[in-house]
């Protein structure tokens, strides 16, 4: 198949989140199944308009902003589109997120293309995440207030539209699968739930790199470590982890905090730690490349996520779980298509500080059950949500794709 992937931002202009990096997996692992595929995304603040990688065709739009949807992007990026699809027809339009929310349905019809959109959140997810933020921090109403705002844009003339002429959407949790029922009455039959998937060759459990870690930061073999690994804002959770961190050193004196990630959260939690005279306990090992964050998974000993955001579907839960590791979680979005409670990591309420306290505890002393836990998750990991798995039921939703424009046209 000939594929073209209309990302707005990219791996390859620098950025590492959950959706750079999947789309990077994915678009390499296409390639390496002897598949065609060609990105268009926005503006590379490098200024360059063209490159290859890993034999992936990468245009970037010049004149476009960088990482921004609006602007010049919708006719930008169809006029790319169809100078390509004229050189080298195209069998499949795969759209991350809105990216391809500029295509006009009569240039669909047109060519002939299916459109296929993968969606790894809802507007309407982002604005209930703002809310909760707003409610846990007791301020942030103007950020609300403009919340409210695109959402009414984007719901409307954005995404919308997107989803009902798209000829097959890819979903990533049962979240978002009823939600796209619910709120944007979508035909359940064009939805397809994929999983992420992660390689679990490179994350899984391994010795050498639990000591290497442990031993750059001169955190003893005795010493429990709870990791937080994520971009540093206030909708992740961070003044939650780090209230019940306080209250976990009067318990368990030996344990140690390990926060991986950067953002405009950071600052404030550095100053957080000191105010709270925890700084002795807590490492800051600042942003882990994911081709190395597997060292920092191994080495701790339970890792948290108790997350405000109402998200998608976190790939830091399916990559710890991998490297066999605890997981507690917010009971929330996604999380709970990844997560069985009590069988391959535990669940918590959104910003319940006594709940994550508990939890914490229970798994520091009862290091039997956290082993349990944490067999359960690798073996979920390999089973469900393989990297391999993740590609053969992308492709899978390709050829149905396909087979229906030729049906319906």
């Amino acid at each position: 198949m000939n594929i073209c992937f209309f990302s707005i931002v990219t791996y390859w202009h620098g950025i590492s989140g959950g959706m750079e990096i999947h789309g990077k997996l994915l678009c390499e692992e296409l390639v390496k199944m002897g598949h065609e595929v060609t990105i268009i995304s926005t503006k590379n603040p490098s200024n360059i308009d063209y490159e290859e990688k890993h034999g992936i065709k990468i245009n970037y739009l010049k004149n476009t902003v960088f990482g921004s949807k609006r602007k010049n992007w919708p006719d930008a990026s169809l006029n790319k589109f169809l100078e390509l699809n004229k050189e080298n027809p195209f069998d499949i339009i795969l759209s991350q997120q809105s990216s391809a929310y500029g295509f006009p349905r009569s240039i669909l019809k047109k060519n002939k293309i299916p459109l296929v959109t993968r969606v790894a959140g809802t507007q309407l997810d982002m604005l209930m995440s703002v809310y909760n933020q707003t409610l846990n921090f007791k301020r942030g109403f103007l950020d609300l207030f403009k919340e409210i705002m695109r959402t009414f844009y984007n719901y409307f003339l954005v995404e919308f539209p997107l989803y009902h002429k798209s000829t097959e959407l890819i979903v990533v949790s049962h979240h978002l699968s009823d939600s796209l029922r619910k709120f944007y009455f979508i035909n359940q039959n064009k939805v397809n739930l994929v999983f992420h998937g992660t390689n679990t060759e490179i994350f899984k459990p391994d010795k050498k790199s639990r000591d290497s870690i442990r031993n750059r930061y001169g955190i003893s073999t005795n010493s429990k470590v709870l990791l937080i690994a994520s971009t540093v804002s206030r909708q992740k959770g961070f003044n939650i982890v780090l209230t019940a961190f306080k209250r976990i050193l009067l318990v368990h004196q030996n344990t140690k905090l390990l926060v991986v990630g950067e953002g405009d959260y950071l600052e404030d939690l550095k100053r957080l730690v000191h105010i709270f005279n925890v700084q002795d306990n807590v490492i800051f090992a600042g942003h882990v490349s994911n081709d190395k964050i597997s060292s920092f998974y191994n080495a701790s000993d339970v890792f948290l996520f108790p997350t405000l955001r109402v998200e998608g579907f976190p790939r830091v839960l399916i990559e710890a779980m991998s490297c066999g590791k605890p997981v507690i979680a917010s009971r929330i979005g996604g999380i709970r298509s990844i997560i069985d409670d009590g069988k391959n990591g535990l669940l918590i309420t959104p910003g319940k500080t006594e709940a994550l306290i508990d939890k914490a505890l229970f798994l520091i002393k009862n290091e039997g059950f956290a082993n349990k836990l944490a067999t359960n998750a690798r073996e979920k990991a390999i089973k469900i949500f393989s990297l391999e798995k993740m590609m053969e039921e992308t492709v899978k939703v390709f050829e149905l794709a396909i087979i229906r424009k030729k049906e319906h046209g």
